[in-house]
């Protein structure tokens, strides 16, 4: 084989490659549209509403959403959207609410709880959690603490309000109103809550 067929071959290896990963990133995308399903009658434009909400509704880092669901309910101009993405690799699904205006097609996340976190990832949020002082001291004072703390994703643009614009992750220990906010990349807890 001389060169000049070698590097044809080559070429068309890297073309055929190039034009696979593509359609695999097309069907990733069209599946994922796929999984979207609405409880109940589906809305007007629910087809353009499930877009809009598949681009603002994003998993924890390194897993994906099997399936969305969304139940919908009108109120006068304003649709309210209930919204839970499921993870396969997660014990708890993320939930969203979002209002949608038809007058100008503005779709508006209001609240969210994010628990679609991977175990591994939790237990290393709850270690760093009880490795701060403040607390130690609040779950050794007997004031509770024996239960399972829950854990939920912080959004960039909430948590920068307390640290900085990346996700973080809450851990709340219920039974003794105590809760720390970490950042898991660094290992450390930036900030404490207690009702005590």
């Amino acid at each position: 084989m001389n060169n000049s067929t070698a590097l044809s071959v080559v070429l068309l290896f890297a073309v055929l490659i190039t034009s696979i990963s593509g359609c695999v990133v097309g069907a990733d995308d069209t599946s994922l549209e796929n999984s979207v399903v609405w409880i109940g009658t589906p809305p007007a434009k629910s087809e353009d509403i499930g877009k809009k909400i598949i681009q603002q509704v994003i998993p924890y880092a390194g897993t994906e959403y099997e399936n969305i669901t969304i139940s919908a309910s009108r109120e006068n101009d304003k649709l309210h959207l209930h919204v839970s993405g499921v993870s396969a690799n997660t014990m708890h699904p993320d939930l969203y609410d979002f209002t949608y205006n038809y007058d100008n097609n503005e779709l508006i996340r209001i609240s969210y709880l994010l628990e679609a976190i991977p175990e591994s990832v939790r237990g290393e949020a709850i270690g760093i959690a009880i490795q701060n002082e403040q607390i130690r001291d609040v779950l050794s004072a007997g004031m509770g603490g024996s239960g399972n703390p829950s854990v939920k994703r912080i959004l960039p643009e909430t948590a920068e309000k307390f640290y900085e614009p990346k996700t973080l992750l809450s851990v709340t220990w219920m039974d003794s109103s105590v809760s720390a906010l970490v950042d898991v990349d660094t290992g450390q807890v930036v900030d404490v809550w207690s009702g005590n």
